[in-house]
């Protein structure tokens, strides 16, 4: 917020663009239109036809407190875990111990071993005695469960964020991430590899639109779920990827276009696409195991 004391009284008191603020600070768009919510929301900023305006100076209470950030520290954890999950770094059958974890994700021990065990009652990650940490399959029918509540939770968030007014910066991402399809759809060959990191954009974006802490919540944790587990399964990797990319342009454009009806369809058919996938993952994981 010191950055903008005192422009309101220059000359230009607008802000630069979310893109090269985010450039500038080192953060994502996504985190950029979120600060900028929340200082329209304390009447530091406002907007208007030329952009972000500077209307006021920040007071003092207007400042978070961050005198508990340390409480932060378990969320750094599992961003960082889930991120090595992700990106491919931690795949199935992969061992890891907890000392390891905390020097990559700079945490403690303490913190990290906390996060572990809190997430092992998912059943996606167990500790024999004596032994290091090991991620490890789900069946069928923990798979459908999962799917069937994810669909509850994304139908939810969409019909929350179908109602947003056209001044709230979700529309913005919505329509960056729209045009990153559309990117990507032209030279798909060489970039079908970018689906996920598209993938979870747009659903952060969908769950956002709930502003609900709960959701976000679990979302991060069903979401991570699914893209873990299709990592057992390589073959039709790239048919997979140019169907969800369809799936999604066609899900953006009935949410831009303010089609309750078509979007709420559009999502229904991209998440039965998900299950699909899902399924077939777990059910191709389980005959393999089986084998001898």
């Amino acid at each position: 917020m010191d950055q903008l004391k005192g422009l309101e009284k220059s000359s230009d008191p607008y802000l630069a663009s979310d893109l090269s603020l985010a450039f500038e600070l080192d953060v994502s768009r996504t985190t950029i239109r979120t600060v900028i919510e929340g200082l329209e929301k304390k009447g530091i900023i406002k907007r208007d036809s030329q952009g972000k305006r500077v209307v006021r100076a920040p007071q003092k209470q207007d400042y978070y407190d961050i005198s508990s950030a340390a409480s932060s520290k378990e969320e750094e954890v599992q961003r960082y875990f889930l991120s090595m999950i992700n990106s491919g770094k931690l795949l199935p059958g992969d061992r890891f111990s907890e000392l390891e974890l905390a020097k990559q994700s700079g945490c403690n021990t303490v913190t990290v071993r906390e996060f572990l065990v809190k997430f092992s009652r998912f059943g996606l990650i167990e500790k024999p005695p004596r032994g290091q940490w090991q991620m490890v399959e789900f069946d069928e029918d923990f798979a459908g469960e999962l799917i069937e509540f994810r669909k509850v939770l994304e139908m939810r968030a969409l019909v929350k964020l179908m109602s947003r007014d056209e001044g709230h910066p979700v529309w913005d991402e919505l329509r960056d991430i729209l045009s990153a399809h559309k990117e990507v759809k032209k030279s798909f060959d060489k970039r079908y590899r970018e689906v996920p990191d598209l993938d979870a954009r747009l659903h952060t974006a969908i769950q956002s639109g709930a502003n609900n802490r709960f959701i976000k919540q679990f979302f991060e944790v069903v979401s991570f779920v699914c893209h873990y587990h299709y990592q057992w399964k390589k073959e039709g990797e790239k048919e997979r990827f140019w169907v969800a990319l369809n799936e999604h342009i066609d899900l953006l454009v009935a949410i831009l276009a303010q089609d309750v009806a078509s979007a709420v369809q559009a999502l229904e058919v991209h998440l039965d696409s998900a299950e699909r996938t899902l399924l077939a993952c777990a059910t191709s994981v389980n005959q393999e195991s089986e084998q001898p």
